[in-house]
């Protein structure tokens, strides 16, 4: 009798004796087909337990051995080993932050996808299948697309280590779908936008013109005035993307008149794909836009990256000079 109770005294110690990681979260990692045995020398080398063998005998007994789930798990705050083991049985993995940042290209995104270290299969091909006919009424018309700029919701994901690619992009894509068509169902009466993936296009032009919360709306208004007037959008944007790798950062009055699908300035309506990947906000804007009279706007030339709006062409070409002097004198070329 005496001897059960101090194997129970040994055992109720062990798997309940107070481990205070508030100082030092640890990160543990089970690999696919590792044993009980296996993570327990594990938690032996990172110093959160002394003797292996009760807790094997304890595993055997109880059967918890065999149900610990691989993945990577957050140690942390104030827990005993009891409690690890059921975070193991749970699978209660941590999960990794990754944030698709608005404004980037498919591109920017792939490579910021590759050089993470949470993700696998970093040769997956990005171009998935990306669902055309929840974009468009009329599916044919994007069905044989391969550009899938824009086709993932900017916003923080989260995952566990080693999520495959693949599964990053689809998760992104189907939220872009779900806030699309969501927005596309609350649009403003009106636009000459005909698909949610015309409004996506605009939006990306909307995300890439600015960074200012409270001028996407009005940004907005100027380009569905615009289309509504026939009149080119001609912002710089689409210019650059139609450019590629041949835009030096320099934007010129050449470049202007170096006629690509993208060139708003050569082309009436809408470029034929998104030019970058629109937020939320961005997306909300394309289909409720601002209704104002400006069909004209020109950055200022102020820090705070803000724009002023005009009604016709007398106060843009105003507001034009008034930008060109700013930057000349803050250049020095009074």
């Amino acid at each position: 009798m005496a001897v059960l109770l101090v194997a129970v005294l040994l055992f109720y110690r062990i798997l309940f004796s107070t481990i205070d990681l508030n100082d030092k979260p640890i990160f543990v990692e089970i690999k696919s087909g590792e044993n009980f045995s296996e993570v327990l020398i594990k938690l032996k080398k990172q110093g959160l337990i002394e003797n292996i063998t009760p807790l094997k005998i304890y595993a055997r007994l109880t059967q918890k051995g065999t149900k610990i789930q691989a993945g990577e798990y957050l140690l942390e705050g104030v827990t005993n080993v009891s409690l690890i083991i059921d975070k193991f049985i749970s699978g209660e993995v941590f999960l990794h932050p990754f944030t698709i940042i608005e404004g980037l290209t498919a591109s920017e995104l792939e490579q910021d996808l590759r050089a993470s270290v949470v993700f696998a299969d970093k040769d997956v091909d990005l171009n998935l299948h990306i669902k055309w006919d929840q974009l468009s009424a009329d599916s044919s018309e994007f069905a044989s697309k391969a550009n899938i700029e824009g086709l993932f919701l900017p916003e923080t994901y989260l995952f566990p280590r080693s999520t495959p690619i693949a599964v990053v992009l689809q998760d992104a894509h189907n939220s872009l779908l779900k806030a699309l068509n969501e927005e596309w169902n609350n649009r403003a009466d009106n636009l000459p936008l005909y698909s949610p993936y015309e409004g996506l296009i605009l939006a990306s032009i909307i995300e890439k013109e600015t960074a200012v919360a409270d001028e996407r709306a009005r940004i907005a208004g100027v380009f569905i005035k615009r289309l509504k007037l026939n009149m080119r959008l001609q912002t710089d944007p689409t210019v650059i993307y139609g450019l590629g790798s041949k835009f030096d950062g320099n934007l010129t009055r050449s470049d202007l008149r170096h006629d690509t699908p993208y060139n708003t300035y050569t082309r009436n309506g809408l470029p034929p794909s998104p030019i970058a990947l629109p937020g939320r906000d961005s997306i909300r804007a394309a289909f409720n836009p601002s209704d104002e009279e400006y069909i004209y706007f020109v950055a200022t030339g102020d820090e705070d990256g803000r724009h002023k709006f005009s009604k016709n062409i007398d106060e843009h070409n105003l507001a034009v000079k008034e930008y060109l002097d700013k930057i000349k004198f803050k250049s020095g070329d009074k």
